[in-house]
């Protein structure tokens, strides 16, 4: 009986935390239920003056879908109110209010969605030297060279910085139809995906 005494002090001591553990857990969940709320399949969002990476992740706390976008973003707000909506038009419609329209939806063993992949994109240009240059890029062709050169880069993806990277993503988008082009955003794909697991 002895040995049996300090073990229910002990249980009946952890009771009120695990209770207090619970219901924290819970009222997490009910906290981003202001913006995002997820009920049979369905989402609502209400998002008013919303910086970008708090609505993506309450996105991700309540219905567990991930996007990917570039940082750069991140700066920006969103407005978007939504009312009960299957999440992958809702999905697209955050996105194309973020402002993208270039994304992959990827889907899991069941046919359901679970991430949004954003190829990233610089905001539009309002000096017209500098859209003249990015006119200038975007009609030259990919050389052998620079494919092989952005190649390795892409391959070292994970050690390149920022701005190395926003390079890459800005030539990627600006060069025209090309076999060689579909391979490096291929890689450029499987690159961003292998960062994001």
């Amino acid at each position: 009986m002895k040995k049996h005494l300090p073990i229910g002090f002990l249980a009946f001591a952890l009771i009120p935390w695990s209770i207090t553990t619970a219901l924290a857990q819970s009222s997490g969940d009910d906290f981003y239920r202001q913006w995002v709320d997820y009920r049979d399949g369905e989402i609502s969002l209400a998002f008013d003056q919303t910086p970008v990476h708090f609505a993506l992740y309450a996105l991700q706390a309540r219905t567990g879908f991930q996007i990917v976008i570039p940082s750069t973003t991140e700066t920006k707000v969103v407005n978007l109110r939504l009312h009960r909506q299957q999440l992958e038009p809702a999905v697209r419609s955050l996105i194309s209010t973020i402002g993208f329209k270039n994304f992959a939806l990827m889907y899991d063993g069941t046919g359901h969605p679970h991430r949004a992949v954003v190829l990233g994109a610089q905001p539009v240009a309002v000096d017209e030297s500098i859209a003249a240059v990015k006119n200038e890029l975007a009609t030259q062709p990919l050389a052998v060279e620079e494919r092989d050169r952005i190649q390795k880069s892409l391959e070292r993806w994970a050690e390149l910085k920022q701005e190395e990277r926003g390079r890459i993503e800005d030539r990627l988008k600006n060069l025209p139809e090309s076999e060689g082009r579909e391979q490096l955003v291929k890689e450029y794909g499987r690159q961003i995906l292998g960062l994001a697991k």
